[in-house]
Order: C-alpha cells, then sequence, then structure tokens
C-alpha cells in the first residue's frame, strides 16, 4: 500500500474515528471524514537511490456544533487525534516505511450558516515523512 493508503488505513485505526475515511472530501453531516492528499516531495536521496520524502495532507472532520460544549468537544477528539498520529511510526509502505507524522492547524473551516444542524467542519493539516528504498 501507498503512502496515501496507509494514512487513510491509519486514521480508521483512531478509537475516535468510527465511520469511513473518505478521499479528498467529507459529508456535511456529523461523524464524516475526509483525507485530501496535496502534495509530495522528495527530501533527500542517497548514493543508493534510497530516497526520505515528505507528504502533505489535509483532514476534513465534520461535526456537530450546535454550542460551545459540542465545539470544544470537538477541538478535543482533533487535540487526541494529533497526539495519535505523533506517536505512529515505522508503518510499513510499499518499498519503505513511514518514519514520522505529525500535525498542525487543526481549526473551525467552514460552516454552513443557513443550517447549523447539518454540522461543522474542521481541517487539520497532516504531514508524513517516509523512506521508499
Amino acid at each position: 500500500m501507498n503512502v496515501i493508503e496507509a494514512m487513510r488505513a491509519l486514521l480508521t485505526g483512531f478509537p475516535k474515528i468510527t465511520s469511513i475515511v473518505h478521499m479528498d472530501i467529507a459529508d456535511d453531516q456529523p461523524e464524516s471524514y475526509g483525507l485530501a492528499s496535496v502534495g509530495d516531495k522528495l527530501v533527500s536521496e542517497d548514493v543508493i537511490g534510497r530516497e526520505k520524502r515528505q507528504h502533505s495532507f489535509l483532514l476534513y472532520a465534520t461535526y456537530s456544533g450546535i454550542n460551545d460544549f459540542e465545539r470544544i468537544s470537538n477541538s478535543g477528539v482533533l487535540l487526541e487525534l494529533a497526539h495519535w498520529l505523533d506517536r505512529q511510526q515505522d508503518i510499513r509502505i510499499d518499498n519503505g516505511y513511514i518514519t514520522k507524522i505529525s500535525t498542525g492547524n487543526g481549526m473551525l473551516y467552514a460552516i454552513d450558516e443557513e443550517n447549523v444542524m447539518q454540522g461543522v467542519q474542521y481541517q487539520m493539516q497532516i504531514t508524513v515523512e517516509y523512506t521508499v528504498e
């Protein structure tokens, strides 16, 4: 499995994600997730061709956000996810391993002003460092 497939599978292993992680978009209903691949770059290459690469993702998460209590809870889940991802390493992928996962900017991204009951959407940046042999 490549780095995109591995990250999608890894996210479904987080205990508080109880639904499918869609590719690129999340539904507008609460408890929906979408993982978007936004770029890959070569960091370094050694003399025998082993590469260190970095892949960037955006995770979209839709939660109920009717009141402050729910929005605080939503931020707490994203914080737990960030800590959980930070502890994941040495995940096997095609011809290599994921060596480090870091996150940033888990923030409110979109609100349906006409129907707040639909849910609010958060966005989290995820950066994955991996090797290819």
